[in-house]
């Protein structure tokens, strides 16, 4: 009986997931006022991990190191969406009176580590072109 237990136990411990978020892909070429799918992108962790939310924005050119620039989208990921160890999609846009060029992609994401709960801040960013069409290639944020 006592074996069984430990072996329930020890399902239970490893049949749980943790999973962190590790970058952003967005389409490398966006229209203003198009939609797209944002995927943020995960990989197994060694410890859990709760993400709140995230925050996205653009800023032209190389924009300004931790900031956003101007915010276009942010929303709630909870409990459905941490430690899952797989691409999570999000339907986002921007503007329709962004301007043309190279723009700098920013997500901050705020999440709460291991058993404390610490708190983090952690910002992701791309380089994109806003053009006259949204591609289906997407660039990936770097570690």
């Amino acid at each position: 009986m006592h074996f069984s237990s430990l072996l329930v136990s020890a399902a239970a411990t490893f049949g749980l997931s943790s999973a962190i978020i590790t970058g952003i892909s967005v389409p490398s070429t966006i229209k203003p006022g198009d939609g797209f799918n944002l995927y943020i992108n995960t990989a197994n962790y060694i410890q859990s991990v709760d993400d709140i939310a995230i925050a996205v924005g653009i800023a032209p050119g190389k924009g300004f190191p931790g900031a956003l620039g101007q915010v276009t989208d942010s929303w709630y990921l909870g409990p459905e969406k941490s430690n899952v160890i797989t691409r999570i999609p999000h339907w986002t846009g921007i503007p329709s009176t962004t301007p043309k060029g190279k723009v700098t992609y920013t997500a901050a994401v705020f999440s709460l580590f291991g058993a404390a709960d610490a708190q983090t801040l952690t910002t992701f960013n791309v380089t994109v072109t806003i053009g006259d069409s949204t591609s289906t290639s997407y660039v990936t944020s770097k570690p």
